[in-house]
């Protein structure tokens, strides 16, 4: 019988974040690879924006989780490949959002 750890808790939730975050990447990439000839998409809506924003800030919590895990675990490699993504995550997140939805005081 094997018992569950809360760090095979912790690796199974990352896992599922990973796919999720796979996924946004792939979507994103296939837009972007679109030929130029076809059609614009439609403008997205306030409450599609916002949706991508909660995604983007939800991707960039579980890989702060991540992030303490793969220093925890001591692996140089996925250290470093997490915070070049949360670099672009924090990126994408900056362009949609202004510093007073950011949480930033502003005079």
């Amino acid at each position: 019988m094997r018992n569950d750890t809360p760090e095979d808790a912790a690796r199974l939730e990352l896992l599922a974040m990973i796919e999720s975050a796979r996924q946004v990447i792939e979507g994103s990439q296939a837009a972007q690879a679109r030929p130029a000839a076809a059609p614009a998409p439609e403008p997205l809506s306030a409450e599609a924006l916002s949706d991508a924003s909660d995604l983007l800030g939800d991707i960039s919590d579980n890989l702060l989780v991540a992030y303490h895990l793969a220093q925890h675990d001591g692996d140089p490699l996925t250290v470093a490949l997490i915070e070049k993504v949360l670099f672009h995550v924090g990126r994408r997140l900056a362009r949609g959002m202004s510093p007073a939805d950011a949480g930033i005081p502003c005079h």
